[in-house]
């Protein structure tokens, strides 16, 4: 399955002027964005975390040039603690060097039913541009929370445990998280 990659235009006057990419003069006009997603936008399952070291990993090829990284979003099943990291590529084609790491306390009032359209948002304006692939890692910290997958087949869908002492590698997993990377060219 190919990676799904959209532009999507927005013309919201409050998004264009909450990020700050809104053109000079022209509050109303639209911005572009590229949301980088591997998923069919159809839940079917939870993929949860058998313990502390598991990482669930989403590798996403950005278009050629420079993007700037502009919101994580993911469809979270269960409440719990997970912690999110961008990670740079190595030249083994496997995480490297971590980029920027966030920490989700999820409430129930976050837990999506898989239905309703409740998205996880986090903000990633702040960083710079970037460019090739970047890895998204999905690990727990607390609780037993869940995210949302799909049936797809990406071929960009890993697991893999953290902990030292065992040597499994990235094994290739064939349900997809709900999680979706948007970037502006």
């Amino acid at each position: 399955m190919r990676m799904i990659a959209r532009l999507v235009a927005l013309g919201s006057v409050v998004g264009g002027a909450a990020c700050g990419h809104a053109p000079a003069g022209d509050p109303g006009a639209p911005n572009r964005e590229v949301v980088l997603s591997f998923d069919d936008n159809r839940p079917s399952a939870q993929l949860s975390f058998a313990n502390l070291t598991y990482e669930s990993l989403i590798r996403y090829e950005l278009p050629p040039g420079k993007h700037t990284p502009l919101r994580l979003r993911a469809l979270v099943a269960t409440a719990g603690t997970l912690q999110v990291t961008l990670y740079a590529n190595s030249l083994l084609e496997s995480p490297a060097d971590p980029i920027h790491t966030l920490t989700w306390n999820l409430t129930d009032s976050d837990v999506s039913s898989g239905k309703d359209g409740l998205w996880l948002v986090s903000d990633l304006h702040a960083l710079g541009p970037m460019e090739g692939v970047i890895w998204v890692g999905l690990r727990k910290v607390g609780g037993e929370p869940t995210v949302w997958t799909s049936t797809a087949v990406s071929g960009q869908t890993f697991l893999r445990d953290r902990s030292p002492g065992n040597g499994m590698g990235i094994l290739p997993v064939k349900r997809t998280p709900l999680v979706r990377l948007e970037v502006s060219p």
